[in-house]
């Protein structure tokens, strides 16, 4: 084994010493992973990594030899998460912590069993050795490699073995380029274990090939915005691993980035610091489990020298980051000054994801809200869905995937009932055909937005009914810090029934009265007001990660009605114990010049109090004047679309034009 360029080959340069720091910092992560190491020694599996794509609870016991194809629970996501082997990246931590040289001993016999009896085949490119998992495995084995480079118990002839079969990764995933490689997250996945490999065994060749590669699809699959495709922030995460560890690696082996490779990262590196929640967690959006997000901040504030991205990682070094990155970039993150975004709220414009902020603290609130494409088979049914956050808690969710295995639960958590976002006459307007595929999917339509001081608003809509005759617009302002005014227009003709879901967290407490529900955290009291229709509460299920299932809060809202209308949904935000008097109510829209009365058709307003201060926002839903004058409502008056007006500035803002 190449001792020497393993020493260099990966980031974490002192082991000894990350392996001590780590042990310092993280004494509950260690006693985790010598547990979850011990587990393996005994042939038994669970998947609880930080990252790990599908996560598993119920661990899986082999009395005898591992059978690596093995599929338990009908899922074969189990046996792919098997074959990745992060597995050997968990002995070779626990032998770093602990120096017990069972661990690698185990390393060893769950090798060499699986390169004896895991053979590549045309049959095993289905399970064991998927090109993902091939790519995956390349990163594992030599991050083991690395793990284990000063373990005298390992003899030098395992090591010729195990280059022999890496060797063969390597060959492998040079022949593998698809169109479904170069626009999925697998294309980048694999490549990067194709770059990793190259360098290692100095095939210049590979390197090239997989560098080209990599750019293309980075090329391919980032927006200008920063998102990858697939609208998932959990697969966008595992694509910027793979792609900031691709230049890292790349730049410290001398080999020339791509200034648009290296630019594709940084944006993703912002998209994702502005898809987390002010706890520092990626929502469930689409195929994504809730899981803290800040390694990868951490990672691009040291690559970078970025001290804005040091903030968004919350100024935190995190577990993955000693042993990925070492004492060297700890020491230089410790010392890099952390700096504040100017911006708070954010549009991810090209992806349709919208991110409404109060600040950057805990405790701020965060609304998110997704009028974008569908993002192929990882994408959810979810236009114009909004998730709420405040004072450290969830409120409103996103009620994520549970599992990948084509059954009514999977088509039912993808579908937009499960999401908070309007449905018609009790159906989809998205319908999946199985597991990975639509046999409907609606056109988004994005809308305006603006964000300022005092407010920020946005817009969205879709065609998803459209072969009913019915456009569907949703409108949302944020009055800060914590008042969400949410306007869904319904434009057609005849008679229909609309329907509102709206999930909340399953850690509160739900107070129902008419048309109003209150919502009861630790920390946090949301009063939401519905002005239209009727309401029902029941308990639903949300997935915070993959096989994982608890209960959740479900407000329906519905009304049958005739030709165009809307549904006024106000919601209010405060810390536990503040007792606000808050008032909604909708008031009469008229001309100030003419005085004519408008029709809820044609426009509406809401008045809210809350304590002593008062809010009037306006909503037209046509075009209203075609001679000179002004809207107003609540002795408020000016001209256009969404206006906002209060107390303090009775002169009002316009939001929409």
């Amino acid at each position: 084994m190449k001792r020497e360029k393993l020493q260099r080959f990966w980031c974490c340069k002192d082991i000894e010493k990350a392996a001590e720091l780590f042990k310092e910092n993280f004494k509950l992560g260690e006693k985790e992973l010598r547990e979850q190491a011990d587990l393996v020694c005994e042939n038994t599996f669970v998947f609880r990594e930080h990252w790990e794509m599908e996560r598993t609870n119920e661990p899986v016991t082999f009395n005898s030899n591992v059978e690596w194809d093995f599929i338990p629970f009908g899922d074969p996501e189990w046996t792919f998460a098997l074959n990745r082997h992060t597995c050997f990246v968990n002995l070779a931590k626990a032998w770093n912590c602990t120096k017990n040289d069972k661990y690698a001993e185990k390393f060893m016999e769950l090798a060499r069993d699986w390169m004896e009896r895991v053979p590549l085949t045309e049959g095993s490119k289905q399970n064991t050795w998927r090109s993902i998992e091939a790519g995956i495995r390349c990163e594992n084995w030599l991050k083991s490699m690395m793990l284990f480079a000063d373990c005298s118990k390992i003899p030098e002839s395992f090591w010729d073995e195990f280059e022999k079969v890496l060797f063969l990764h390597g060959e492998y995933l040079m022949s593998v380029n698809g169109v479904f490689h170069r626009l999925s997250n697998w294309g980048i996945l694999q490549n990067h274990g194709l770059l990793l490999v190259g360098i290692y065994f100095e095939k210049n060749d590979w390197v090239k090939e997989a560098v080209q590669r990599l750019e293309e699809e980075l090329n391919l699959q980032i927006f200008e915005d920063g998102t990858q495709w697939e609208q998932s922030p959990m697969y966008h995460g595992e694509v910027l691993h793979c792609s900031i560890d691709s230049i890292e690696h790349m730049k410290r082996f001398g080999i020339q980035i791509p200034e648009q490779m290296s630019k594709k990262v940084e944006k993703m590196l912002y998209a994702l610091a502005m898809w987390c929640k002010p706890n520092g967690n990626i929502p469930c959006q689409s195929d994504s489990d809730d899981i803290d997000a800040g390694d990868l901040l951490a990672h691009g504030a040291c690559f970078y020298n970025d001290g804005r991205l040091k903030f968004l990682s919350d100024s935190r070094f995190r577990e993955e980051n000693i042993w990925n990155l070492g004492i060297e970039d700890y020491l230089f993150y410790e010392k890099l000054e952390a700096l504040t975004p100017k911006e708070t709220s954010y549009a991810l414009a090209d992806s349709g994801n919208y991110m409404l902020r109060s600040g950057y603290d805990k405790n701020a609130d965060y609304l998110r809200f997704h009028c974008g494409c569908m993002g192929s088979g990882h994408g959810h049914g979810d236009l114009l869905h909004i998730d709420l956050f405040s004072h450290g808690e969830d409120i409103l969710i996103d009620t994520g995937r549970y599992t990948y295995v084509d059954s009514k639960i999977r088509r039912d958590f993808k579908s937009p009932s499960a999401h908070n976002t309007i449905c018609v006459d009790e159906e989809e307007f998205s319908i999946c055909a199985n597991s990975w595929g639509y046999e409907k999917m609606a056109l988004p339509i994005k809308g305006e937005y603006r964000f300022t001081e005092t407010a920020d608003f946005v817009s969205g809509a879709h065609l998803g009914y459209i072969e009913k005759g019915i456009f569907i617009s949703r409108k949302v302002v944020y009055i800060k810090p914590g008042i969400y005014v949410i306007m869904d227009e319904c434009y057609g003709k005849g008679t229909h029934r609309y329907a509102q879901n709206w999930h909340f967290s399953g850690d509160g407490k739900m107070i129902p009265e008419e048309n109003k529900v209150t919502f009861e955290g630790e920390k946090v009291n949301a009063k939401c007001f519905f002005l239209h229709g009727q309401t029902t509460l029941s308990k639903k299920e949300w997935s915070a990660e993959y096989n994982s299932l608890k209960p959740c809060n479900h407000v329906l809202v519905s009304m049958e009605e005739t030709g165009s209308t809307s549904m006024i949904t106000v919601i209010s935000t405060q810390e536990k114990g503040n007792n606000q008097d808050v008032l909604v109510e909708q008031i009469p829209v008229s001309l100030e010049k003419s005085g004519k009365t408008l029709t809820d058709e044609m426009a509406e307003a809401v008045r809210i109090k809350i304590n002593e201060e008062e809010y009037v926002v306006i909503f037209c839903h046509e075009e209203i004047i075609s001679e000179v004058d002004l809207i107003s409502a609540g002795g408020y008056s000016s001209y256009g679309k969404v206006l906002l007006f209060s107390d303090i500035n009775p002169k009002g803002i316009c939001l929409q034009y």
